[in-house]
């Protein structure tokens, strides 16, 4: 193909995947795509040599007059878009934007018009770059680059010939022929091709040194709030299987610290309600405090005091990627001990609810360390359970015209014998005599919780769970109703839960004595028509792609580069404390050896000996400090850091920039232990605070076993105890 026709080519179809950008972007109406999509249709073939177009396009000329007139046009067109149709100036602009591509299109005469509409496909694929954040824009703007590659290499080439074509001579144009191809050749096309992959690594290069300020800053954010039921301060009998058909993705949780965890179902608590009067549940109080900032992002949900042993809970890590929602409510596996989140304020509610102060206005990632509450046996085997009065006063309550529902309860458990036997018995009778089902619509009833019970027998989850609160409260077992989402559809390419609409869950919490609240569901399990199909398989795997594209692309920022700078660092630490103690382990062995062979050959002359060691030494130094690098880069790729090492080395770092007001600088190659030591010779008041610090710094970095919320909330008076003598000084 020759290089004038490639040049038109390539210019004409960087423009149709610029404003195939706007279109996917949703930002294109169809009065103007139409047309617009026929012009680049049209000039495409021109481009391409068919012959009949390009014969009806010769006729087809273009006057400056006829220029101003369209332009003029399109400019009215935007004025009454403006103040009638669109009435907003950023899709407005939009439209006039691709106006203005589709005239520039119809009048490609000269070179300057091929670098106006270079200008406005490059407007355009930023405007699409900026209205999206899908993962869609990927291939588009690969596309995009590929095509400016080829574009601005064939317009500069071009431009060579008709330039040297002017002042050359025929024989010297010859002799210029004979040396570079006036074709596209195979080696030619590869090279540019080359070219284009080369541009694109240092594109990729540049945004991971350089991340992107803000993600889809064009977007509109209203209207495009995911409704939710569910979870506001009172919830109607009946509502929250408004939504149980709606397929639309809520939010997507990963399990990083439990790959062996059940993949069949997830509990995400959102609020639990202590009241109800007999149509609807409500909170007796709304109050709601701040959860303190242990460590920059950190949130403290759960103090000391309040959280459960080792022995009564199991922990559990979730990363959750939360669409944009109208409810201000985070969702997490009761019950939350540490949040962390580029929230500015988290909030938790007298039941354990977590809070934003406000519902967010883009998408929120987020994680949680979870200790799920597990029944002991004292609670489960004992015959009478005793319950503080607070609990007895708040979670023992039951509407007036309750006694039919009383009765059923002293029926369903007269053989049980024992508290938690009696709370078996009521679950396993709601699961075993009634019928699930989505079409038991009881929010206009006066009592919908005797028309469940004794009259239609089937309902959904709201009227399970609110069945067994009240039945359970009837018998004095204190109970409260939760809502959230259970999470049952595993994405086996990503290894996380797809939670939906459709997933929105209403269960129960009983308090027992020594467990603390337990979740009992009494809901039939219901199988999801979820398609075992290849086109099934496929859009799993797309949505796991798009999980990626959020995390890796539309979320990196500036915290993202120096969490790796410190992964880095941090790891290259541990590795030069590990190969000092390597060394010192070795060389002791190595030496003892050489020693005996001293003795038994009488050949080693005095000096040589160590002379060796020395040189065994230095050279496994250097091996260790050459692949220092490497190792340190394995590291930071494949160990992630829990949100406690963050938070440990959050406050680490803290307590060395205190120490530097007081003139004791950490220099970079002394060790943590090292330093401790020198604060403990300089400063002996501070010795022991620095000393507790770095042992805890020492666990949290670099061991297996986690820092436990009091022993992060220990550290942090740790910190704060140096500040103050420090102001003492001062």
């Amino acid at each position: 193909m020759p290089f004038d026709q490639a040049f038109k080519l390539s210019s004409v179809l960087l423009a149709i995947i610029a404003f195939s950008g706007l279109v996917f972007a949703q930002s294109v109406p169809l009065w103007i795509a139409l047309p617009t999509a026929i012009i680049l249709i049209v000039t495409l073939c021109d481009a391409g040599g068919i012959s009949f177009v390009r014969r009806a396009m010769a006729r087809v000329t273009v006057s400056p007059a006829i220029w101003n007139v369209l332009l003029i046009g399109a400019f009215v067109i935007f004025l009454i878009d403006l103040t009638v149709v669109s009435q907003d100036l950023l899709p407005a602009g939009i439209h006039f934007l691709v106006m203005l591509l589709g005239i520039k299109l119809l009048t490609l005469q000269q070179r300057c018009d091929y670098r106006h509409l270079y200008a406005i496909s490059l407007m355009a694929i930023l405007a699409s770059a900026a209205l999206t954040t899908d993962a869609w824009y990927l291939p588009i703007f690969l596309l995009y680059l590929l095509g400016a590659v080829w574009t601005l290499l064939l317009y500069h080439l071009t431009q060579e010939t008709v330039e040297a074509s002017a002042v050359v001579t025929p024989t010297s144009i010859a002799t210029c022929h004979a040396t570079f191809p006036g074709r596209i050749t195979h080696r030619f096309f590869w090279l540019t091709n080359g070219t284009a992959v080369m541009t694109v690594s240092l594109t990729l290069a540049i945004f991971f040194v350089i991340p992107r300020i803000g993600a889809g800053v064009l977007q509109k954010t209203h209207g495009e709030t995911l409704r939710t039921t569910g979870f506001s301060d009172r919830v109607d009998l009946g509502t929250i299987g408004s939504v149980k058909q709606d397929p639309q993705i809520v939010m997507r949780v990963e399990l990083p610290d439990q790959p062996t965890v059940a993949k069949d179902r997830l509990y995400l608590r959102g609020l639990a309600y202590d009241q109800y009067n007999g149509r609807s549940w409500s909170h007796s109080g709304t109050r709601r405090r701040s959860l303190s900032l242990v460590a920059e992002g950190v949130f403290l949900a759960r103090p000391a005091g309040n959280r459960l042993p080792d022995s009564l809970s199991v922990p559990i890590r979730q990363d959750i990627l939360l669409e944009t929602l109208d409810t201000p409510v985070l969702f997490a596996v009761p019950f939350a001990e540490l949040v962390s989140g580029d929230f500015l304020a988290v909030q938790v509610d007298a039941m354990s609810g977590l809070h934003l102060p406000l519902p967010p206005s883009s998408r929120a990632r987020y994680s949680v360390t979870s200790q799920v509450p597990q029944l002991v046996a004292g609670d489960r085997v004992a015959m009478v359970l005793t319950y503080p009065e607070l609990i007895r006063s708040r979670y023992l309550q039951v509407p007036v015209e309750s006694q039919q529902v009383a009765d059923l309860a002293q029926r369903v458990v007269q053989q049980a014998a024992t508290p938690f036997g009696q709370t078996l018995a009521i679950q396993q009778y709601l699961l075993e005599n009634y019928r699930y089902s989505l079409d038991a619509d009881t929010a206009t009833l006066s009592h919908p919780l005797d028309e469940f019970l004794f009259v239609r027998k089937t309902g959904y989850c709201e009227h399970y769970a609110t069945a067994m609160v009240m039945m359970l409260r009837t018998i004095g077992i204190p109970a409260r109703l939760v809502t959230g989402f259970l999470a049952t559809e595993w994405n086996e390419f990503g290894g996380y839960f797809t939670v939906r609409q459709r997933d929105a869950h209403a269960w129960v919490e009983v308090y027992f004595p020594q467990s603390g609240w337990i979740t009992m569901d009494p809901t039939p399990s219901v199988s999801a028509a979820v398609g075992t199909s290849r086109w099934e398989s496929i859009r799993r795997f797309g949505e796991s792609f798009r999980l990626q594209w959020d995390r890796l692309f539309v979320r990196y920022s500036g915290k993202d580069q120096l969490a790796v700078v410190h992964g880095v660092r941090e790891g290259s630490d541990a590795l030069r404390e590990r190969v000092s103690g390597w060394v010192s382990a070795l060389s002791a062995p190595i030496g003892h050896v050489l020693n005996r062979l001293a003795r038994m050959s009488r050949i080693v002359q005095p000096g040589m000996l160590e002379l060796i060691t020395g040189m065994v030494v230095v050279g496994l130094a250097l091996l260790l400090l050459m692949l220092r690098d490497r190792i340190g880069l394995w590291a930071s790729m494949h160990l992630s850091i829990a949100p406690s090492q963050h938070a440990i080395v959050q406050l680490y770092a803290r307590m060395l920039r205190t120490l530097e007001k007081k003139g004791i600088a950490k220099l970079p190659a002394a060790t943590a232990a090292e330093f401790s030591r020198q604060v403990e010779r300089k400063w002996a008041a501070a010795g022991p605070v620095v000393a507790d610090v770095t042992a805890l710094y020492h666990q949290g970095r670099f061991s297996r076993v986690p820092l436990l919320p009091e022993e992060l909330s220990r550290a942090a008076e740790q910190v704060g105890r140096l500040q103050s003598l420090l102001s003492t000084i001062h």
